[in-house]
């Protein structure tokens, strides 16, 4: 039997997609039953993304500085969806936190439920794919859900 005490934090990675929406609404319904604080996290991975200048030969220099203006540009749209989205958790009574982090999606996951003790991961069955996959969960569902060391509830 699940009691309030069980679900304190509640971790949900969001990526823009519909299905990581699904799992932010659902997130919240559980947050107001339990009293759980949300954990709002998007995650940039931009070390599979080819900048534009990269097809017409660009030297290294210059793709290194396409590569800064593109992480730039999805960092602040990444920040600008998190407000957001806490703005609604926050007319919902939630008490809520959010954080844009770098890196490849499941490790930081994975890492950030041990080191913040989450108790649950609530995040989409699938996410963004081709360009925007730079903030994509993806196959990144199936990995948490297989290593995660708390529970994992994958909306679709």
């Amino acid at each position: 039997m699940v009691t309030k005490a069980d679900y304190k934090k509640i971790m949900v990675p969001l990526d823009g997609s519909k299905f990581s929406q699904q799992a932010l609404e659902i997130a919240i319904e559980i947050s107001k039953k339990f009293g759980a604080s949300l954990y709002l996290i998007t995650i940039i991975d931009i070390s599979d993304v080819n900048p534009p200048g990269a097809l017409l030969g660009s030297q290294k220099q210059t793709m290194k500085k396409s590569l800064e203006v593109i992480k730039t540009a999805v960092k602040y749209e990444a920040e600008k969806m998190l407000s957001e989205k806490a703005s609604i958790c926050k007319k919902n009574d939630i008490d809520i936190h959010y954080e844009v982090l770098d890196g490849s999606p499941s490790d930081t996951i994975l890492k950030l439920i041990k080191k913040w003790d989450v108790d649950l991961v609530v995040l989409g069955s699938q996410g963004l794919s081709g360009f925007s996959k730079i903030m994509a969960l993806g196959s990144v569902s199936r990995r948490v859900s297989e290593l995660a060391s708390c529970p994992v509830l994958i909306s679709h």
